[in-house]
């Protein structure tokens, strides 16, 4: 069994972690993993009373781009993931969903990050109002799933929770 010998800090900002652990390997021999810790995340694909779906276009500085993905954001402290997705929805879109149901949750990138997406759908929307946090710019855009599907058909959406969320969203719808 692998076993977590020593973890050495590497830097802790207010978002993330990073260690640099020496770890034990199946055979006994000792090794190293550098890891970055990240609190988890959700994502909702909201769907309203036409049958379209909520996106958000944003800056991401990260991979240096303008995305379009769900609405989304990272948990705080100890934080239920569904009520981070209800929290997260109205933030960024302006909409309480009458209805939250968990589609899935999955590691991002488990080879290196320590994080968990949670995916959540959601429906009943009313539109209370926008709180976005005061770092963040973004536009909320409505799209027919047709026009989701032919995006990633042609590569044009680029945000794997936001493929994965969708095709498990559409699978789900033609059940």
């Amino acid at each position: 069994m692998n076993e977590i010998l020593k973890e050495e800090l590497i830097y802790e900002g207010p978002v993330c972690r990073f260690t640099h652990d020496t770890v034990t390997f199946e055979d006994g021999t000792t090794g190293f993993r550098d890891v970055l810790h990240l609190p988890g995340a959700v994502a909702i694909i909201a769907e309203n009373s036409d049958g379209n779906l909520l996106f958000v276009s944003q800056y991401r500085h990260a991979v240096e781009t303008q995305l379009l993905e769900l609405p989304a954001g990272m948990l705080e402290k100890n934080e239920d993931p569904v009520l981070a997705a209800a929290r997260e929805l109205q933030e960024e879109t302006g909409y309480r969903a009458g209805k939250i149901e968990k589609l899935v949750d999955f590691f991002t990138s488990p080879g290196v990050v320590k994080e968990k997406i949670y995916i959540y759908m959601a429906s009943d929307l009313t539109y209370v109002g926008q709180h976005l946090d005061e770092d963040e710019y973004l536009n909320v855009k409505t799209y027919a799933p047709e026009e989701i599907e032919r995006m990633i058909a042609n590569n044009e959406l680029k945000d794997g929770k936001s493929i994965i969320a969708f095709e498990l969203w559409k699978n789900r719808k033609s059940l």
